[in-house]
């Protein structure tokens, strides 16, 4: 397929190894690896699109936001139920008192996952789409390309550090998810950046990686509260999660301080 863009290469790279992936998987949608591989890349996806927007057809730009909306809500609940499920297991083993082991019960006779849903066909019918998508994705010179991206980037950047600076000073859960959504799209598009480029991501580049993770990890807390919530909130249970939720705060807020509001 020709493409005229170095991002769409890159990203039709990318799901060609997912349909290998997801084909090669005997038990396919059911494999926690392939649908985490999923995961990812529909966010990378979706952060590549958001550096071409000003390149693309505004029709485009809608279908593919759509299709990205309809792939990440298919691979949703499974992936959602085994990350909470892994996250009670491991507190539950650092505070065997604070019953953890209702969370787990609570999991397995209230979460449904998307499993039914979510078939190989329209999963791959959707990757396909997007494979045919960004052979519309073209730019005059490489020079012009990664001018674009640039501006794309510097965009970001601003909005990741906006973000940070509400969310260090605020624990509402929603301005932490946004605050992860503009990390993690800073991050994926500087990956894509410096892929096109042909040179390995930075030590800030890392820092960024980490933070986005960390704040991953934040957004499950988040989820686990919910949860508590529903139980009633046991008073030991809450403490818990409490406690390993004021040290991922305290580390999120080092992390973003550092190296998104001096840098």
């Amino acid at each position: 397929m020709p493409l005229n863009s170095k991002i769409g290469a890159i990203c039709v790279e990318l799901l060609d190894g997912n349909l290998a992936l997801l084909r090669g998987a005997e038990a396919g949608l059911k494999d926690e690896l392939v649908v985490h591989e999923l995961r990812v890349s529909t966010k990378r996806l979706r952060s590549a699109w958001k550096m071409v927007a000003e390149k693309i057809d505004p029709g485009l730009k809608t279908s593919r936001a759509e299709a990205m909306k309809e792939f990440s809500a298919l691979l949703a609940g499974d992936r959602d139920l085994h990350v909470l499920e892994t996250l009670s297991r491991e507190l539950d083993l650092k505070y065997p008192e604070a019953g953890f082991s209702s969370v787990l019960t609570y999991l397995a006779d209230n979460f449904e996952g998307d499993s039914e849903s979510a078939s190989p066909e329209r999963v791959e019918a959707i990757m396909e789409a997007e494979k045919l998508a960004w052979g519309e994705v073209s730019f005059d010179s490489f020079a012009e390309e990664q001018k674009n991206h640039r501006r794309a980037i510097r965009s970001s950047l601003r909005k990741a550090r906006e973000a940070t600076h509400e969310a260090v000073q605020s624990k509402d859960a929603e301005v932490w998810h946004t605050w992860r959504k503009k990390v993690k799209n800073l991050r994926y598009q500087r990956e894509f950046l410096a892929h096109i480029q042909g040179r390995i991501p930075g030590k800030w580049d890392l820092r960024i990686s980490l933070l986005g993770s960390r704040l991953g990890d934040r957004n499950d807390l988040a989820n686990l509260t919910e949860i508590a919530e529903k139980l009633g909130n046991p008073p030991l249970l809450r403490k818990a999660i409490a406690a390993e939720e004021r040290d991922l705060l305290g580390n999120c807020r080092r992390l973003g301080g550092r190296n998104l509001l001096r840098k």
